[in-house]
């Protein structure tokens, strides 16, 4: 006897049932992904392949992590509950030309206090008796920073054009779908207050990344991709402006020139702390101004 999963068949399903199956989608997705991933490797490369040497592997193992883990478990939620799925996801379009300008300037502005914030985090330090934990945590960083590395190591066009299509495209898509899209969703059927659905989205969105000291800064982007979606009613403006975010660190750091600037590495000696700071006070302001005029177009 086959199973029915017609459109919307757990819709009226309660909100700690939609949550189970959203964390169900999530693993199948992750394990499928990883399996996936698993044979691609033994076929292609085989068993003493080192992906943070292989910058080509790496990209593909991202993008298949992408689609497994992120995508499809999105997919899956809006097809299950909801009669709508388009409706479910915020799939619509958007009218006005001046919001996508207005989105990529705020990401702009807004990238200095991420910065700032991400500096502040980096300071955190544990209690001794957890030092087992941060230590696990600076590994996770390292690593996440190598592989980073691989991927931006190549510096030519091609390369540089993948890491678009992996890092800023396929990311912005994939996450957002998840996070904004269906956890938002999922969350919202425990509470009407919107501010608390985007926070407790970001900051999972945040602690899935597994990069503790880099947590603050981006608990805030997703926060603001949460506003996004929660005053535009679209999915695309917060992949738009996760693509942007995360393009233009792919853009900078492929840049013999830009690569170690403080503005792309947010790696901020004490002696520019102060002038960073004024400035990152005054892309706030600025920020704030331009994320009202994008407000008045939505």
């Amino acid at each position: 006897m086959g199973i029915n999963l017609h459109k919307g068949i757990c819709a009226s399903r309660s909100a700690s049932v939609q949550l189970l199956i959203f964390l169900l989608l999530v693993s199948a997705g992750a394990i499928f992904s990883s399996l996936l991933s698993t044979v691609y490797i033994l076929l292609t490369q085989g068993l003493e392949t080192d992906m943070t040497q292989n910058p080509n592997l790496a990209r593909v193992i991202q993008l298949i992590a992408s689609i497994g883990t992120f995508l499809l478990p999105a997919l899956g939620m809006a097809w299950l509950c909801s009669a709508s799925p388009k409706q479910y996801l915020s799939i619509r379009g958007i009218k006005d030309p001046r919001t996508w300008i207005l989105t990529f300037v705020c990401m702009l502005l807004l990238t200095p206090v991420i910065n700032l914030l991400g500096l502040l985090n980096q300071q955190m330090e544990l209690p001794a008796f957890l030092a087992p934990v941060e230590e696990w945590m600076r590994a996770q960083e390292d690593l996440a920073e190598r592989l980073t590395m691989t991927l931006l190591s190549d510096n030519h066009v091609e390369a540089i054009i993948a890491n678009l299509i992996v890092i800023a495209l396929a990311a912005g898509i994939t996450e957002e779908f998840l996070f904004r899209g269906a956890l938002q969703r999922v969350i919202g059927k425990y509470t009407t207050n919107p501010h608390t659905v985007i926070w407790i989205a970001a900051a999972l969105f945040s602690a899935f990344h597994l990069q503790f000291y880099g947590f603050l800064p981006r608990m805030l982007l997703g926060a603001y991709f949460g506003y996004l979606l929660y005053w535009g009613k679209s999915i695309w403006l917060p992949v738009f402006a996760h693509f942007t975010n995360n393009a233009v660190a792919v853009i900078g750091m492929s840049d013999s020139h830009w690569k170690d600037s403080e503005f792309i590495t947010g790696d901020i000696p004490p002696e520019h702390l102060l002038d960073f700071t004024l400035m990152a006070t005054a892309s706030l302001l600025l920020f704030l101004l331009a994320n009202r005029l994008l407000r008045r177009t939505l």
